[in-house]
């Protein structure tokens, strides 16, 4: 059976993206490793559990997008919360199946991303 091990997603600015990733959304850089710095770097990738997500440069600004990231939370009105006092801009959560709660926003670079809450049924 096929596996995903890596996700690349190809941004303008790698090191604002990349620093989305790691500091608003909460994921580890694998590479680069050191100091934290991303300025100037053309490939980040960062621990997404079972996979691998790159960012690669090479890409540019969307302005709409067929793709949608799905990031599983914890707790989405937490995170929702959160990210409004950053000043991001999020949809208010909503049921899209008995046991998913979600909310959808942009990154940086205008990548769609749904925010997900999975309550494992009883």
């Amino acid at each position: 059976m096929p596996d995903f091990y890596q996700i690349t997603l190809f941004a303008k600015d790698v090191a604002t993206l990349g620093g989305f990733y790691r500091d608003v959304m909460g994921f580890k850089v694998t590479y680069p490793t050191g100091d934290g710095s991303l300025e100037g770097e053309d490939w980040v990738t960062l621990d997404a559990g079972t996979t691998t997500f790159a960012i690669h440069s090479g890409g540019e600004i969307n302005s709409g997008s067929r793709t949608k990231l799905s990031i599983k939370v914890d707790d989405l009105d937490l995170m929702r919360q959160d990210l409004k006092n950053r000043g991001f801009e999020i949809d208010e959560p909503k049921s899209v199946s008995p046991y998913v709660k979600s909310a959808n926003m942009s990154d940086p670079e205008g990548n769609l991303i749904s925010l997900d809450q999975v309550v494992e049924p009883s």
